[in-house]
């Protein structure tokens, strides 16, 4: 449910500039990396002053999380300039970290302007989205929800076959949107967005191969993660996702995603970094 999506990115404090976050799923046999992105950006937004929106957030992955526990998060306030702030953030578990992030903030400000253009895909109301897709083809992971729960709507612009995929040529192109209404903080929707930002990059890598994130001969984990807010958005209406691949090999891939409002305008960039050691 999106209640206790919005209630896991709403992070407990537990001392000067340090906050507990819980687990969106918790039998999972690991937690989403988007999660702990998202929560990673709850925390610094807690310290930054409300005229400052963040513009950048790089991250990476040091070891797999525990579902079964919370995950504490630790923010340093690196500096507070005159137009920007600068934040680092470390995720622990048993008092070894998971994650580290660094994020950067910026007062509003004006500047010449220019963007790609966004793909010309369906419409969303077109498309079935993940969850009625899992449900019609009994492929539904209830442990491991991501794009299939009832908390985000997700719609693959082309339909895939995740329990046989075959070799297929990036972009991979997504709708994506929560579920329900969400209110007008910017910094929530904005960790909403990093949530939303993990879900397909790898996929994006291994659909070249014809290979699933589920195949038993297959190491896959995300190693770092960049993201880049460029523009105004709501988290609860239409984004287009589209990624493409820059380059597989050494046993990683590395993937770019954007995310597009539904008039055209490009509001984030995200790149990853992600292991796909076959064996």
């Amino acid at each position: 449910m999106l209640e206790k999506l919005l209630d896991v990115l709403t992070l407990r404090p537990a001392g000067e500039d340090v906050f507990i976050g819980a687990n969106m799923h918790p039998a999972a046999f690991r937690v989403y990396g988007g999660q702990v992105l998202a929560q990673a950006v709850s925390a610094a937004v807690s310290t930054v002053e409300a005229d400052r929106a963040i513009h950048s957030q790089h991250a990476y992955f040091l070891r797999p999380g525990d579902a079964t526990r919370d995950i504490e998060y630790q923010v340093e306030r690196a500096r507070d300039g005159g137009s920007f702030s600068s934040r680092r953030v470390v995720a622990l578990q048993g008092g070894k970290p998971i994650l580290v992030s660094s994020m950067s903030f910026q007062e509003a400000s004006r500047g010449e302007d220019f963007q790609p253009l966004m793909p010309q895909v369906p419409a969303p109301e077109s498309l079935v989205n993940d969850r009625q897709h899992a449900l019609d083809t009994s492929t539904l992971d209830k442990d491991f929800m991501i794009t299939t729960g009832e908390d985000l709507d997700v719609r693959l612009c082309t339909p895939l076959d995740w329990s046989d995929p075959k070799p297929q040529m990036p972009p991979l192109q997504a709708w994506v949107k929560t579920n329900g209404h969400v209110g007008d903080e910017r910094g929530l929707h904005q960790a909403l967005l990093a949530y939303f930002s993990d879900i397909y990059l790898i996929d994006a890598c291994l659909m070249i191969h014809g290979r699933p994130y589920t195949d038993p001969g297959l190491q896959v984990a995300s190693l770092d993660h960049a993201l880049w807010f460029h523009d105004a958005f709501r988290a609860d209406e239409w984004l287009l996702l589209t990624m493409d691949v820059e380059w597989v090999g050494g046993g990683r891939g590395l993937a770019r995603g954007r995310f597009f409002t539904c008039d055209g305008k490009l509001v984030a960039t995200a790149m990853q970094e992600g292991l796909m050691r076959f064996t």
